[in-house]
């Protein structure tokens, strides 16, 4: 025995070091590899494995291919590859892949569990026991490894190593129910050859281990009793005879044994007890010849020598006597003879009267019988005989909370709560307790709340400190409606909880708040939703839940900065859900000057999330909101550049692409801007609109353009006709510049004039372009004519433009002009105003004119529809009239006003025409001067190709 102890105490301290040992030997590697192992890779790690656990082997491996690419020594990711070939049974690139994660990291748990399977798998088990063994040195007590160790040992054979594991193991988890198992089957098989050997004394112990390891197993005690009996102890085949019925009532073979125990020991009226018992209800006819049988031994054994007989006698001769029906009551229930025994009872208190002691007999009687209709009538006339009566009162009490228990069951929900109360009223402080909480479920089960909360405050004045009460009437104010009382509980209830039942009580206030907010939103009742998030937040001011309620509602709202407020915070606190990442950027849209921010953000996340569908949807939806504004403000290479970074990701959506033929259309590349425009799907209302659009970009994708015009004047009191017809050829390039050609003619009595025009337009930057031509003609025209001019975007919709010239007429006056314009864009307007100065010198003296010019257009879907009204006063024509040389009046009033419209016919083809009206003062040196009118109508047709 001390031998034993000792060893016992040197296998404690031996697993005390190994423990200690293993822990501080597989922690240390494990340290430093968490030193060395980012963030990044971490989450690289979690990505995989929850890709695995979706199912999604094949993206798991890939994603962990990539990164042994980049970093071929991560433990972590050859232990994650490890695990995909195990699940696929490609065991040979399993072991490769986990020996390697065991190479840079020989503490890794993970990769050695696998190891052990796969050894297990290949039939490699002593190479898997080693694994087993050094995940045993980090963790001895693993009790799944011990058995998973026992195992391999009996696949291998060695039964008495397994034997010795198992045992060693059983005395460290001496209740564990699988290792009793294990540990019973092994006694089992002992015990069979144990028995087999013929050695009772040992057959006996083997025996009776079976039964405590295996107290349900008939065959187990029938070993037992039968050595019992081969050895003579028939006292302990007795008690294992009776342990067997206990266990399996009934049953043939123990009760024969008992039978056969007591018979040689002529227990003759244990016998026919025995038998008589089971006999009740009915019996087989060989146990009644049985009790036939004993009964005539016993009589020939007892003969006149029973007691029972001799009282019986004196009781039938004097019913008053006490100690006679004392002896014959209590011999009558001994055997079980209960109606007799009543009888005797009843004809006993004929005699002597109403008494106590009676009735308790009379009550123990009924109690013996098992009839509990009369137990608790019995019972409760007595407790009103008897009040003061302990056991009665106790007795009573059991009886009310069984009644009440039956009665809820049966759905009598009022009697039920009737029995609680008499409970309540006479029993002790734990049936009281019982009983009020029966009450308590009654009203739930019957939807009475309020009555239920008083329940709960009588219980609360008993237990003040009491949680879980407060948390049942917090649930209860919850099912009646009434929200707030039930949050101000849970709020109550998490001001002094400790640490371990806080996590419990947030929950449940969340479970609560939910659904609360759910429906007051769904409601459209968002005020009073806000006012619970908040009360929410001030609890829980982490709960994602009620931080994504907030932002949304506030959108809704409209209070951007109480939703940008928010979206701080949620992506603060949770910075790797990317839920609150894109509820921060959308904030920030709505934020002034934070849209670049707001697109940055989304763009350095779809990088490294290129198919997180809710990420890429608003990734896009920034990015036409950024590219609208970008292209208000004239920055349309920027937009561009946007507008394909998003289209990386979503390269299907109609509406970025749309956005991007606007951006080519601001670059003038008109061939694209009409490719990606045919993307957008115009409602019906827009329909003509669109493809009248779609006609003018249309055009303008041609590179070539001819247009035909031609004018026609008459001055107000002559009818006479003057015409100007023109031909223009326009060629565009790659890079935006234009080159132009015309040819103005004119016939008139006194001839033929011919005028011959070059322009050229050149973009120069986003912002400057500028436009030049030259001129000469043969009469009637300017002699020689050169222009030109820069333009400027100045701020998204305005354009200034400054410009020089000069004029050589063929009157020999020389005119030199400087121009000063400013356009505006208001939607679809367009309002220009331009100032011309003259100076016109000739003859021997120069004047200063001017010219103030105004135009308003209307565009009707594209440029090429569109109204026009024009208007000009000054001291000289506007350069048109100019240019064409109708009349030359200057240094007099000079006024004009005119309007047209412009529209696209064809796929090619748009033509325009302009009326104006001139009224000029003739030269106020003549004597007959007066004011003339003239009427032009100009004709225009363009054709591109």
């Amino acid at each position: 025995m001390q031998i034993q102890l000792v060893m016992l105490k040197r296998f404690k301290y031996a697993r005390f070091i190994a423990v200690f040992l293993g822990t501080v030997y597989g922690c240390a590697p494990l340290y430093a590899q968490r030193a060395q192992t980012t963030v990044e890779r971490n989450e690289e790690a979690q990505q995989v494995n929850e890709l695995y656990k979706r199912g999604k082997w094949e993206e798991g491996r890939k994603l962990a291919e990539s990164n042994l690419k980049s970093s071929p020594r991560d433990a972590d990711m050859r232990m994650l590859l490890g695990k995909y070939y195990l699940h696929h049974k490609a065991f040979d690139k399993a072991r490769y892949e986990l020996v390697k994660s065991l190479d840079y990291v020989p503490s890794n748990v993970e990769s050695k569990q696998m190891l052990v399977a796969v050894e297990t798998e290949t039939k490699r088990y002593s190479s898997a026991i080693c694994y087993i063994n050094e995940l045993l040195e980090v963790n001895p007590y693993w009790k799944g490894l011990w058995r998973k160790k026992i195992g391999l040992y009996r696949d291998m054979g060695n039964h008495v190593e397994a034997d010795r594991l198992l045992k060693r193991i059983s005395q460290i988890y001496p209740e564990d129910a699988e290792l009793k198992t294990d540990h019973t089957y092994v006694l089992q098989q002992r015990s069979d050859e144990v028995r087999k050997s013929g050695k009772i004394d040992q057959s006996i112990a083997m025996a009776k281990k079976v039964v405590d390891e295996k107290p349900r197993h008939a065959d187990s005690y029938l070993a037992v009793i039968d050595n019992y009996i081969k050895a003579g102890d028939y006292n302990n085949a007795l008690v294992y005879s009776e342990r067997a019925l206990n266990q399996f009532p009934g049953h043939s073979q123990f009760i024969q044994k008992k039978v056969a125990v007591l018979e040689q020991q002529q227990r003759y009226p244990e016998i026919l007890d025995f038998l008589n018992s089971q006999m009740k209800g009915g019996g087989s006819v060989a146990l009644k010849n049985q009790y036939s049988y004993f009964l005539l031994e016993a009589a020939r054994n007892a003969k006149n020598n029973d007691p029972a007989n001799l009282y019986g006698k004196i009781f039938d001769g004097s019913p008053a006597h006490t100690e006679a029906f004392n002896h014959v009551f209590n011999h009558l229930v001994a055997v079980q003879q209960y109606d007799e025994a009543l009888h005797v009872l009843a004809k006993h208190r004929s005699r002597v009267g109403n008494r106590k002691e009676l009735d308790m007999k009379e009550l123990m009687v009924y109690k013996r019988m098992d009839n509990q209709a009369k137990v608790v009538g019995l019972t409760r006339a007595y407790f009103a005989k008897y009040p003061n009566d302990v056991d009665l009162r106790d007795a009573y009490v059991d009886i009310s909370l069984q009644r009440a228990k039956q009665n809820l069951q049966d759905g009598q929900v009022a009697a039920a709560i009737f029995d609680w109360q008499d409970a309540i009223q006479y029993g002790d402080p734990a049936s009281i307790a019982i009983a009020k909480q029966g009450i308590y479920n009654a009203y739930i089960t019957d939807k009475r709340y309020a009555d239920a909360i008083v329940i709960l405050d009588e219980l609360l004045l008993e237990q003040p400190g009491d949680r879980d009460i407060r948390n049942k009437k917090a649930d209860l104010y919850y099912k009646q409606g009434r929200f707030e009382y039930a949050l101000m509980l849970y709020a109550q209830l998490m001001e002094g909880a400790s640490d371990y039942d806080k996590p419990r009580y947030l929950i449940n206030y969340a479970e609560l708040a939910a659904p609360v907010v759910k429906d007051l939103r769904g409601d459209y009742k968002i005020d009073q939703a806000h006012a619970f998030v908040e009360r929410w937040l001030a609890v829980d001011p982490h709960n994602q839940e009620a931080l994504l309620a907030m932002i949304n509602m506030n959108e809704q709202l409209k209070d951007y900065d109480a939703m940008f407020h928010y979206a701080q915070i949620a992506a603060f606190q949770h910075k790797t859900d990317m839920l609150f990442k894109i509820k921060l950027a959308e904030a920030m849209n709505h934020q002034s000057g934070q849209l670049p921010a707001s697109w940055e953000l989304l763009r350095n996340q779809v990088v490294d999330h290129a198919y997180h569908e809710p990420l890429v949807k608003s990734f896009s939806s920034t990015t036409a909101r950024y590219a609208d504004t970008l292209l208000k403000h004239k920055d349309h290479a920027l937009a561009l550049s946007v507008i394909d970074t998003a289209l990386r990701y979503d390269d299907n959506n109609k509406g970025l692409k749309y956005t991007k033929g606007l951006a080519f259309e601001g670059l003038k590349q008109y061939d694209s801007a009409y490719y990606y425009q045919k993307f957008y799907d115009p409602s019906l209302l827009e329909l003509n609109d669109f493809k009248a659009h779609l006609l003018y970009l249309s055009q303008r994708s041609h590179k070539n353009n001819v247009s035909i015009a031609h004018l026609r004047a008459r001055y107000g009191d002559n009818y006479e006709i003057s015409t100007i017809s023109s031909v223009e050829y326009s060629r565009s390039t790659a890079a935006g510049s234009s080159y132009v050609g015309r040819v103005h003619y004119a016939g008139r009595d006194e001839g033929k004039g011919v005028q011959g025009q070059f322009e050229w337009n050149k973009p120069w930057a986003d912002r400057w372009s500028t436009r030049a031509d030259i001129a000469l003609s043969n009469k009637y025209f300017a002699r020689f004519t050169i222009n030109a001019a820069a333009l400027y975007v100045w701020k998204p919709t305005w354009e200034l433009e400054g410009g020089v010239g000069y004029r050589n007429f063929f009157s020999g006056e020389n005119m030199f002009n400087l121009n000063l314009g400013a356009t505006k864009d208001i939607g679809d307007f367009k309002l220009s105003a331009k100032l011309n100065n003259y100076y016109l010198n000739g003859q021997g003296n120069g004047n200063y004119l001017y010219s103030l010019v105004t135009r308003a257009q209307y565009f009707m879907a594209s440029p090429k529809n569109y109204i026009l009204a024009v208007a000009s006063v000054g001291n000289s024509p506007d350069n048109d009239l100019l240019d064409y040389q109708l009349y030359n009046s200057f240094n007099v009033f000079n006024a004009m006003v005119g309007a047209g419209v412009g529209h696209s016919i064809t796929r090619n083809v748009s033509a325009s025409v302009l009326g104006t009206w001139y009224n000029f003062h003739t030269d106020k040196s003549l004597v007959n001067a007066h004011y003339r009118n003239l009427y032009n109508l100009y004709f225009q047709l363009n054709v591109s190709f």
